[in-house]
């Protein structure tokens, strides 16, 4: 049999070697999508540095960037945005209440930064039961074995992080 296929939920990993970049890692195993780099990119924090800094290479705070990458996407994704307006709202924290103030214009809303965090959260939550309905356990929010077992290079890590915490993700 074939072991070593870099899959979660059927979708293939794109870029990001969970085992260097750990908050990818633990996106990719729990979004509802599977190995989706954009559905809470954690590169911006664990190289990129936008937005917080977390060491990639440890597993401490990684479950926590990533679900909160994936609440602001889910919301992001639901205004027909695109993901990159991310950066300058991590970057520029004056940004993200223009970015409330177009919303509620456009839509006639009066959407706060917890009315963002909510619909985030409302999204995955209905994507999660979807997932649910179709067969998806917390079984499936899980990186193949061999990324748990075999060392990368240079810094020779594999993916630490463990499932215990992996199911404490959309646990708000």
């Amino acid at each position: 049999g074939v072991e070593r296929v870099p899959v979660v939920k059927g979708q293939g990993f794109p870029a990001y070697d969970p085992r260097a970049v750990k908050g990818m890692g633990v996106t990719y195993a729990t979004s509802t999508m599977g190995a989706d780099h954009t559905a809470g990119y954690a590169v911006a924090q664990n190289i990129l540095k936008v937005g917080g800094d977390v060491d990639a290479l440890k597993p401490l705070g990684q479950v926590e960037i990533s679900r909160n990458l994936q609440i602001a996407t889910a919301a992001i994704d639901s205004t027909g945005m695109c993901l990159f307006i991310a950066f300058a709202v991590l970057d520029q924290p004056e940004t993200f209440q223009a970015l409330l103030d177009l919303l509620n214009s456009f839509y006639g809303l009066n959407l706060t930064a917890d009315g963002v965090v909510a619909l985030g959260k409302q999204v995955l939550t209905w994507e999660r039961e979807f997932n649910v309905r179709a067969g998806f356990t917390k079984e499936h929010d899980r990186l193949p074995e061999f990324f748990k077992s075999e060392p990368i290079a240079p810094h020779n890590v594999v993916f630490d992080v463990p499932d215990e915490e992996l199911d404490q993700v959309f646990n708000w």
